[in-house]
């Protein structure tokens, strides 16, 4: 018999045993409000396309969720003020109010581009605080990595079944009941939250203008800087292709249920590679993993820039879900080893208004680029191109002042 099992009520056990509950909760939680976000990828630009006819409005509409980025700071600093589970609750119920208000206006676009603008300050509030203040508060810094990779990977899948769930439901009855029904998963992920722990904070001690600052100090550093502003621009490229896609195919007449199937496959082989994230090369250095995975990323990306026929579509998405799966975890784990915990959430805010930011601007960026008439992917292409040059240079230059520093310490 192991001596945790003759033991069962020692404090190390009893620590493992509240760890796997709050992973539990964090999983289911992420899993539900996944699934939400990604039905509503998929519903939102269709029900607006079918109600418009506009391919650009339809981008427009569902990147404008995104626009809460750009004040994710001040969310970051009222996430590390207030009680941080209640806090992860709320912003899950927020959503559900805002996505119902949707559904009772799907035919006035600008009610809609507005609901779903409001939805993006709870979306916002629920990804900083899943993964990057709830699990640096309640994991062991040992255990951290592989919950990471856990929470991730569940992500990954749970987008398979919001857009899968969202193509059904849509195909089998109606636009608003698809709505209707991501609002109520919205609901549910906020009760599910509340099994987390309590996770008070200290009273805030300075202002919000100086909390601000100590967010945008760290982005001078050059671990943080050089990552903000490489996938920063990737996020410029890539960060709307989903909805993108979703349009285009729609555009075409593709039946709704091939769509999210074809999306689906793609965020399913995904997930399936933040979870061998931790398995994968795991003796290079965090750069240089995320300078791979970002390049295998670009290769699925420069296919879907073709334009194929549907089932080269679904290789090359599941090439860029697959690389970007693996690339978010390391990243995800780049920042969680750089970054205070008790600093998570204004830093991480300031971080995710760049890079999570760039995702509507490149919805943008793609309708702009049909409504003027220009190739869809061209700007992306540049931005992609670009991103991928300053990782390099940022990995080669690391690399050399790392050999510098070590061929000194041999000398000396």
């Amino acid at each position: 018999m192991s001596e945790s099992s003759s033991h069962p009520d020692s404090p190390a056990a009893e620590q493992q045993n509240a760890e796997r509950q709050v992973v539990r909760v964090l999983v289911g939680t992420s899993v539900i409000g996944k699934t939400a976000d990604y039905g509503l990828m998929l519903v939102a630009p269709l029900a607006v396309l079918g109600a418009t006819g506009s391919v650009a409005g339809a981008i427009l509409t569902f990147a404008l969720r995104g626009v809460a980025y750009a004040i994710s700071p001040i969310i970051g600093v009222y996430l590390d003020r207030y009680e941080r589970r209640g806090m992860f609750a709320a912003a899950q119920v927020q959503q559900a109010l805002c996505v119902v208000v949707a559904a009772l206006f799907l035919d006035r676009e600008w009610v809609v581009a507005a609901a779903l603008f409001l939805s993006g300050l709870g979306g916002v509030a629920a990804s900083l605080s899943s993964q990057f203040v709830l699990i640096p508060e309640l994991i062991a810094p040992d255990n951290r990595a592989r919950v990471v990779a856990r929470v991730s990977s569940s992500i990954e899948f749970a987008k398979v079944l919001g857009f899968l769930g969202g193509g059904v439901v849509l195909a089998a009855l109606d636009a608003r009941a698809a709505t209707l029904g991501i609002a109520a998963l919205y609901g549910i992920a906020g009760l599910w939250a509340m099994r987390l722990p309590r996770v008070p904070v200290q009273p805030a001690r300075t202002s919000l203008r100086g909390d601000l600052a100590v967010g945008f100090r760290w982005l001078v550093k050059p671990e943080i800087g050089w990552l903000v502003l490489s996938m920063a621009v990737s996020n410029l490229a890539l960060g709307g292709l989903g909805s993108v896609l979703v349009t285009l195919m729609g555009d075409r007449g593709t039946n709704p249920t091939l769509i999210s199937a074809t999306l689906a496959i793609g965020l399913f082989i995904g997930a399936w590679g933040a979870q061998l994230t931790p398995r994968a090369l795991p003796s290079w250095s965090l750069q240089a993993r995320i300078l791979l995975f970002q390049a295998l990323a670009a290769v699925g990306f420069g296919l879907l820039v073709l334009e194929p026929p549907v089932w080269v579509v679904i290789l090359a998405w599941s090439v860029n879900s697959f690389a970007l799966g693996l690339s978010n975890v390391v990243s995800i784990t780049y920042r969680q080893e750089a970054i205070p915990v008790h600093l998570a959430g204004r830093i991480n805010s300031v971080i995710r208004m760049f890079i999570a930011g760039a995702v509507p601007l490149s919805g943008m960026t793609y309708a702009l680029a049909e409504a003027r008439g220009w190739w869809l992917w061209g700007p992306a292409v540049v931005l992609e191109a670009a991103a991928l040059l300053i990782w390099l240079l940022h990995t080669v230059r690391g690399n050399h002042d790392r050999q510098l520093t070590t061929g000194g310490a041999t000398g000396s």
